[in-house]
């Protein structure tokens, strides 16, 4: 009986040591996921906290609190406790990203029972973590959720166009577009020509006092024309192109993004980028029904 009894005794000994040598005094809890995607592509990204909301999972309860520069700080609700943990964005080469998460536990309490819960529950906390991150992951490893639009590259497919050219003081309502656009239309029926796509507008300031805009039709076959006409040919190169549903403000943030996607991924420019009006903005007065196409040409 005494040797059973001392048994038991150095079985719970060995126990209480070892927790007290595998368990550590404080518990790490990190991790991280690499992202086809420029570093500052998914800095930008991921600095946009209201947009966390898109990829977060539904379970998850966490909220960001503040960040700065390329970290930001969140907590973690789990179990009616809050955790504090730091997300960041690191460099792994040129084209990719390092998305990071990590956190810590105090883990000094004398009681081996206590000691191998806060063990058990650093462990649930690193799960919810891993969902996290491979949710923000999948998200900013895609196009749009990095620049917030599904920007597309293509080829050029209008190798004609006729082109109508005016600067004003001011950016040009619809109203004098449309009028830009009602003149190119009659000129190409005068010539016998046919319209091949929607119009395409590039409206550019080049100063305080000046707005340089041009309204293009591309067409099917060359026709002939005169000032203040026209006739541009494009190159059947590379375009980035990008559909969106929206106002003008909406457009506007497309082609803003659409540069930054330039100059992430180190490309240029060889003409002015433009916006196809798919939709008649003077027939639909709702601008949140408005479709519309950017292109942006590139090398």
């Amino acid at each position: 009986m005494r040797k059973i009894v001392l048994l038991l005794f150095t079985i719970v000994v060995l126990s209480l040591v070892a927790v007290y040598l595998l368990v550590p005094k404080l518990i790490i809890i990190k991790g991280t996921q690499v992202v086809n995607q420029s570093t500052p592509s998914v800095i930008r990204g991921m600095m946009q906290s209201d947009k966390w909301s898109e990829w977060l999972p539904k379970e998850t309860q966490l909220r960001v609190t503040s960040s700065m520069v390329a970290t930001i700080q969140t907590e973690l609700t789990l179990d009616k406790i809050n955790i504090p943990v730091e997300f960041s964005i690191m460099d792994d080469t040129s084209a990719n990203a390092i998305i990071g998460f990590e956190t810590s536990m105090g883990n000094s309490n004398w009681s081996p029972i206590a000691r191998v819960q806060n063990y058990l529950f650093a462990k649930k906390i690193q799960e919810q973590l891993d969902i996290i991150l491979s949710a923000a992951g999948n998200y900013y490893n895609t196009v749009k959720g990095v620049y917030g639009f599904d920007i597309q590259e293509t080829n050029v497919q209008d190798s004609s166009l006729i082109a109508l050219d005016q600067v004003r003081m001011d950016t040009p309502t619809l109203v004098q577009l449309y009028e830009m656009i009602t003149k190119l239309e009659q000129h190409i029926t005068a010539q016998n020509g046919k319209a091949k796509n929607a119009p395409m507008v590039n409206i550019t300031r080049i100063n305080e006092d000046e707005v340089f805009s041009q309204v293009a039709i591309p067409i099917e076959k060359d026709i002939q024309v005169k000032p203040p006409f026209t006739l541009k040919k494009m190159v059947l190169g590379k375009l980035l192109s990008v559909a969106v549903i929206g106002d003008a403000a909406t457009v506007h943030s497309a082609l803003v993004a659409t540069k930054q996607y330039l100059g992430d991924k180190q490309r240029t420019s060889p003409a002015i980028p433009y916006v196809i009006y798919n939709t008649n903005r003077i027939k639909e007065p709702d601008a949140q029904k408005w479709k519309s196409t950017i292109n942006y040409p590139v090398f």
